[in-house]
């Protein structure tokens, strides 16, 4: 090393050891955070000396697969540094890689936050990058999945010699792939397994051509088989494929076939883990072992020994034969992904922790993605458990999804324990801040926790009940029209159709939703109310061409009279031109309303004062335009918070034109906010010739996370 990386190196030992010996923490990022301060090349400086590393990078299960890769990269001995805490920024790979100087390793293996690939490769230069996949998560973060592919994309650019191993079952991970001119590994399932398919997908558009792409079979999300009908895009050819996948009593097992040579190679797994989330894990951590230079012989060995980090799907043996499994989810795929192993397992009891803090990303908007309703399938749900800082959303959430059990706010898993009956399991899914309080109470109820010799009933703990309804008369149900949920459905815009649909029936409203998708004819002939929600740039350019040749549909809808929300990228779409990038897209002309550039984005909550009803609006606002309105138009409101709203400077928040509600707010706007709910349903009413007011709902719980946002917005 030069004499200044070993200057970094010692002062690193320094921050070491105060953070663990003065301040009884563990060592962290600090460490790496000094020694970048005073060398910012000393990753590159102390990963020269390594023989070779591999970076495993994506939106899911990265902790889990760099762990696993980097057991089976040492099982033969050789020394590993690897940041297994899941410190995966700068800081924390510097942090390792100065920690495990002394020890002299020869092989790295590291888990890197998305965004830092484009620093942490060109330092590095290590054999292969892993990517696993790329789903939405922390949007007011990491902004939308284009800017991460765009980072990835660079990173590899910037280290050519790497190898970029990535899920070819991921056409966001395929496309990046095709982008570069590092050589590509893709791996995949190669099969279909039978399973269902998500409700939403972060994009099933071409990354040629942006047609949607045709599915021969979908395993979750926007992972499978396609291609594109327009322009022949397909999934790779694989060179590591999984094949013969099963589902056994304690796991998976399957083969994983290394195509690269004349012959296959096929290694034979076998995990104890549920969820076809891990068969992707598992089958990366040995692409990573064979790509670093391991050997997969004692693969299945290592497999076996390996528990996942920091009690990631742990289970915790209490008194009194209690049982608390514990797993971490911080999107809507990994939360999907743990629904379905309380549904392997018939589960009673369910406890959701969500918070919203700067590592979890402030906007919660994500849980309407979440299939809550999947919980239907099991036989004796008892009762869902929501805490967090967030929990009065996730709470509204499950009451929206009418999972037939009682909901109870919680302080943390103790809270819990009491309703659960004696020799029952809870099943605990935390978001990301959320997780590690509840893995130490755990850790904490495993040591001194007693059951208690009486738990509470479940008659004791809050129902959301609604009044029988009197049925409306209407000549034809209430038509709610969701246009392009496959493309445009970037902030839980399901959200707002259950409001909708779910206060429709509460008050017994006959009414329908009818689904308008990419290629199919829009009709409006008999549509009460629509919904046009907000999406990534490029799938809103496609939702913009595809209502080019039928706006007058829509113009006509409007100029009737028609209730319309349009959210976000929707509400730029009704006006004359909106910006992407540096290119012009022509809009709707539906509004006299122009989106221009902003230099910067408008991120936050938000809460505005509006005619449409009593309380304020509150929502969460993200977006880069800058919207302004015509003479003839008027805001939806006026923002309480400077700086918010269409273009922070006028202090107006969306547009109100006739029945036309057009907002940045999502949240999604409508859950915690049933008087906006209702005006636009009491609109929709007078048109079909209904004017009697809307009975009152029990509105407990939309009322208290309303509470909660509006004290988040107003204390900016």
């Amino acid at each position: 090393m030069n004499p200044r990386a070993r200057i970094a190196c010692l002062a690193a030992d320094a921050a070491r050891w105060g953070t663990t010996r003065l301040l009884h923490r563990g060592g962290g990022n600090a460490p790496g955070a000094v020694a970048l301060r005073l060398d910012p090349g000393i990753i590159g400086a102390l990963g020269d000396a390594l023989e070779r590393s591999v970076v495993v990078t994506g939106t899911n299960g990265k902790t889990t697969t760099t762990g696993l890769a980097a057991d089976a990269l040492g099982s033969r001995g050789e020394r590993v540094v690897c940041n297994r805490a899941g410190n995966n920024m700068e800081s924390g790979i510097a942090a390792a890689l100065v920690g495990a100087r002394s020890e002299r390793p020869r092989v790295g293996c590291f888990e890197c936050d998305e965004l830092y690939t484009v620093r942490v490769l060109p330092r590095l230069r290590p054999r292969a990058l892993v990517l696993l996949n790329l789903f939405r998560d922390q949007l007011d973060r990491y902004g939308e999945i284009d800017h991460t592919q765009d980072v990835i994309a660079e990173a590899l650019r910037r280290s050519p010699q790497t190898a970029i191993a990535y899920n070819a079952d991921d056409p966001l991970c395929a496309s990046i792939a095709a982008r570069v001119d590092n050589a590509g590994v893709p791996f995949g399932i190669d099969e279909p397994t039978g399973l269902e398919a998500d409700r939403i997908s972060d994009s099933r558009f071409c990354a040629k051509c942006n047609a949607p792409l045709d599915y021969e079979y979908v395993h979750y999300g926007q992972l499978g088989k396609y291609r594109c009908p327009k322009c022949g895009w397909r999934r790779p050819e694989l060179a590591f494929a999984a094949v013969n996948v099963s589902l056994t009593c304690g796991g998976y097992e399957f083969d994983v076939e290394d195509r690269r040579g004349e012959k296959p190679v096929r290694h034979h797994v076998t995990t104890r883990y549920n969820g076809l989330y891990m068969v992707y894990n598992v089958m990366a951590a040995l692409v990573a072992c064979v790509l670093g230079g391991g050997s997969v012989s004692r693969f299945q060995e290592v497999l076996d020994a390996y528990e996942p980090a920091s009690g990631r799907g742990k289970t915790y043996q209490l008194d009194g034969g209690y049982s608390v499994v514990s797993n971490l989810a911080k999107n809507p795929t990994g939360f999907n992904r743990m629904i379905a192993q309380v549904r392997a397992e018939d589960g009673h009891y369910v406890a959701l922790f969500l918070n919203d803090n700067d590592a979890d990303g402030h906007d919660v908007s994500w849980i309407w993605d979440i299939d809550l309703e999947r919980l239907h399938d099991l036989s004796d749900l008892r009762c869902v458990f929501v805490g967090g800082t967030r929990r009065e959303d996730m709470a509204v959430r499950v009451k929206y999804a009418e999972l037939g059990a009682p909901i109870e706010l919680i302080d943390g898993v103790e809270d819990a324990l009491r309703f659960v009956g004696a020799g029952e399991r809870l099943h605990v899914i935390a978001n990301y801040t959320a997780f590690p309080p509840v893995v130490a109470e755990l850790g904490r109820l495993e040591q001194s926790w007693h059951a208690p010799a009486l738990t509470v009933t479940s008659e004791a703990v809050s129902m959301v009940e609604h009044a029988a309804p009197t049925p409306v008369a209407l000549d034809r149900p209430l038509r709610i029209v969701h246009l392009y949920p496959d493309a445009l459905n970037l902030y839980g815009d399901g959200g707002n159709i259950a409001s909708l649909s779910k206060r429709c029936e509460w008050r017994g409203i006959p009414c329908r939703v009818d689904q308008v998708l990419m290629g199919q004819e829009l009709d409006l002939s008999d549509a009460d109310v629509v919904l046009l929600g907000g999406g990534a740039d490029r799938d809103q350019l496609a939702v913009c061409h595809e209502l080019q040749g039928q706006r007058e549909k829509l113009a006509a809808y409007v100029e009737a009279g028609g209730v319309l929300l349009a959210i976000c990228g929707g509400y730029q779409l009704l006006g004359h031109y909106y910006m992407m990038g540096d290119e012009r897209v022509e809009g709707l002309h539906v509004l006299d309303i122009e989106t221009t550039a902003g230099a910067t984005r408008l991120i936050g909550n938000v809460a505005i004062e509006s005619p449409v009803c009593d309380a304020p609006i509150v929502g969460f606002e993200n977006h880069a335009g800058r919207t302004l309105l015509g003479a003839g138009e008027k805001p939806l409101g006026r923002a309480l918070v400077h700086g918010t709203g269409n273009n922070g400077e006028d202090g107006g928040e969306g547009v109100l034109h006739e029945g036309v509600v057009g907002t940045y707010l999502h949240g999604p706007i409508l859950p915690k906010n049933p008087g906006v709910t209702d005006w636009l349903l009491a609109r929709a009413l007078r048109r079909r010739g209904v004017t009697a007011e809307l009975p009152a709902l029990n509105d407990d719980l939309e009322r208290i996370a309303h509470d909660v946002a509006m004290r988040i917005a107003t204390h900016r």
